[in-house]
């Protein structure tokens, strides 16, 4: 079994190479923590709840929240602005407005990608992405053909996937970012890429998971399975390249990173929520009835089901290095859960929840919600 450290600093590893030559280790760099989405952290996250600070920023916060590595939270809205807060008071520290709203389809969680050199890569409005520095300055943008989805980092290249079905890598070793290649998928996507190894890419189309292989020059697709149902959530991978997706009818599929098929199995109901491995092996899927579904990851037997206080899980679930597991819920409201399933707490905010959430270093849970509110949770109890 690998240990949360050994787990989070190879995935995160992965950001060296890059045009600030060394990584930074951010503790919530992107959407579900790291390219394989663990959405686990090397931390303690509360357990009495205590809301530290609360904001309102306008707009829905469907897009996940990502953490830099000197603390400041960084939080979009679908009104198109991008914030930076810091994270003891949740006040602005600068604020980006990408120029206009997010359109089309705007209950899908994207996240920033903080780089080794504290900048990011911002999925923002009109299918643009930007390149916004730690101070808040707009360095470099490109127009996609579709809405941007969530970017993942590997070596000196980050790869994104639009919605209308096509996937780029974009190389970072260069003064300003160049987009390298762009494939189609065959089929629109609501999946953001994960890492199965390096180069090789994995994301969802239509109602199939699709692997691509970065060759430098260009790209191909190394592997393509068809699933039951159509795939409206993000993949997931595991230290030995394993990869996970649920569909609309709610059954799970393991791949190893050849694509041969390992197991399927029914967990659950349809989900909108992304799954997530952890490091110690365990597959966490939220479903639309609002359970949170664990299973094992080498072979989808069923460990526990927590049935939480909410209408649906439409976001993702973050863990902390105890197993302990945070969500926000479509019945309003965010929850803490021990790594036996007990309820620690349960807090009930302004909206439903449909955007990933987030530990910060000193274990800190940020959740934002639809009414435009962001929450910071804390509480060591």
């Amino acid at each position: 079994m690998l240990g949360i450290a050994a787990f989070t600093g190879a995935g995160l590893g992965l950001l060296g190479g890059s045009r600030a030559g060394a990584a930074v280790l951010a503790p919530w760099p992107t959407a579900l923590h790291d390219p394989s989405h663990s959405a686990t952290a090397p931390v303690v996250g509360p357990r009495s709840g205590t809301v530290l600070w609360s904001r309102q920023l306008g707009g829905n916060i469907t897009p996940g929240p990502v953490v830099g590595a000197d603390g400041t939270v960084y939080v979009a809205t679908n009104a198109g602005v991008l914030y930076a807060l810091d994270p003891t008071t949740g006040r602005d520290v600068w604020t980006v407005d990408g120029g206009g709203p997010m359109t089309g389809e705007t209950d899908l969680s994207t996240s920033p990608l903080v780089l080794p050199d504290g900048s990011l890569l911002w999925p923002g409005p009109r299918h643009t992405l930007f390149e916004v520095s730690a101070s808040g300055t707009v360095q470099w943008s490109h127009q996609f053909s579709g809405q941007v989805l969530s970017p993942v980092v590997s070596g000196a290249t980050a790869y994104v996937v639009t919605m209308n079905g096509r996937m780029a890598a974009i190389r970072l070793d260069g003064a300003h970012p160049t987009v390298g290649w762009s494939i189609p998928l065959g089929h629109p996507s609501f999946g953001s890429p994960v890492l199965a190894r390096p180069r090789l890419v994995v994301t969802t189309a239509g109602r199939s998971i699709v692997a691509v292989e970065d060759h430098g020059t260009h790209g191909s697709i190394a592997w393509q399975r068809s699933l039951n149902a159509d795939v409206e959530v993000s993949p997931s991978a595991d230290a030995a390249g394993d990869v996970f997706v649920t569909d609309n009818k709610g059954t799970a599929y393991s791949f190893d990173r050849s694509g041969r098929p390992i197991w399927l199995r029914r967990v659950g109901s349809e989900s909108y929520s992304s799954s997530s491995v952890s490091p110690d092996g365990l597959l966490y899927v939220g479903d639309n009835r609002g359970d949170l579904n664990i299973v094992k990851a080498a072979t989808g037997a069923s460990v526990r089901v927590i049935h939480t206080g909410g209408a649906g899980l439409w976001a993702a679930e973050v863990i902390d290095q105890r197993g302990d597991v945070y969500l926000g819920t479509q019945g309003k409201e965010i929850e803490g859960y021990g790594s036996g399933g007990q309820l620690m707490f349960r807090i009930p905010i302004s909206g439903g929840v449909d955007g990933y959430p987030a530990l910060t270093g000193t274990g800190t849970l940020i959740v934002g919600d639809e009414a435009g509110t962001v929450y910071a949770v804390g509480g060591s109890g």
